[in-house]
């Protein structure tokens, strides 16, 4: 495939990223370079906390299905019922019932994973894990997202998610140290992984399955591995502004001061080449548990 083609797999994220306010710039962390910080955005000083549910719960079906299957289902439906609003609300309903009762903090996680990625690397979903979440023969392993481009020099490059959502109090340092053993174990990992995903059906896209294959065999030439970690942590500090730009302001800060926290024996057991891989994308949310209670009633689980 072309890199016009990988491209044109990739889902609608604008909305949900108009809902956040984010920077990219260099920490205080390793490695030395550019990482992604966001946060829920405000209008003046009205927060988006309901568009950025919303918004977020929008990206549902685009996270269950490709957009190969998305519309075959699609066709299908309104084939049964000659009613595309019915036959779009099956999809959505069908979507939905992917999602596990009880584990908010996980499928908040990979779904802003899986729209950050995208937004940032723009890079499209090779493995679509909400499948196995109904079924009772597979239990869920491994990166909580797999997605690939083509970048400007002709490397293949995989990029590899983890996601890691606290609601704990002052628990930013331990789900910093988590994210990183999470996704070096995810990267040692992944031929195994890929090994148990590639040929059951619906769980790589199909325009994506002959580059699986040839990753799998080690006939894929210029292969990049990237690496993602998304910290989602409940954050306590007072934002206490009066406009716009002093909130965005005092969150920037909040954000540098939390990477400045992390000590440099969080990255004792992880290899040079392995963290050199590795892209960060911190979240903080004010009332966290609140969002997470609100995620699932909205999204009905």
């Amino acid at each position: 495939m072309e890199e016009k083609d990988i491209q044109s797999l990739l889902s609608h994220t604008d909305s949900l990223l108009n809902q956040t306010f984010w920077f990219s710039q260099k920490f205080k962390i390793k490695p030395d370079k550019e990482h992604f910080a966001t946060s829920i955005t405000y209008t003046d000083v009205l927060e988006r906390r309901n568009d950025f549910i919303n918004c977020l719960l929008s990206t549902i079906n685009s996270f269950v299905y490709s957009k190969r299957k998305s519309s075959e289902l699609i066709n299908k439906f309104f084939e049964e019922t000659s009613d595309f609003g019915n036959a779009s609300a099956k999809l959505t309903f069908n979507a939905k019932k992917k999602f596990r009762p009880g584990h908010p903090q996980g499928q908040f996680g990979e779904l802003l994973l899986f729209n950050f990625i995208q937004h940032f690397f723009s890079a499209t979903p090779v493995l679509r894990k909400m499948s196995i979440t109904t079924s009772n023969k597979h239990e869920r392993f491994g990166a909580d997202a797999i997605h690939y481009k083509i970048n400007s020099n002709g490397e293949n490059v995989f990029f590899l998610g983890e996601s890691k959502c606290y609601k704990t109090k002052y628990k930013f340092k331990s789900a910093f140290k988590d994210s990183l053993n999470s996704i070096s174990k995810s990267f040692e990992e992944i031929n195994d992984e890929l090994d148990l995903y590639l040929y059951e059906d619906g769980m790589i896209d199909g325009n994506l399955v002959e580059i699986v294959e040839k990753l799998k065999s080690n006939t894929l030439s210029n292969v990049k591995f990237e690496l993602v970690c998304i910290i989602i942590y409940h954050e306590t500090r007072e934002i206490d502004k009066t406009n716009e730009t002093e909130i965005k302001e005092r969150i920037k800060e909040i954000i540098e001061e939390k990477f400045k926290s992390v000590g440099d024996e969080v990255y004792d057991k992880i290899d040079k080449g392995v963290l050199e891989r590795i892209n960060y994308i911190v979240f903080p949310v004010w009332k966290l548990d609140n969002l997470l209670d609100e995620f699932m009633k909205t999204l009905g689980a």
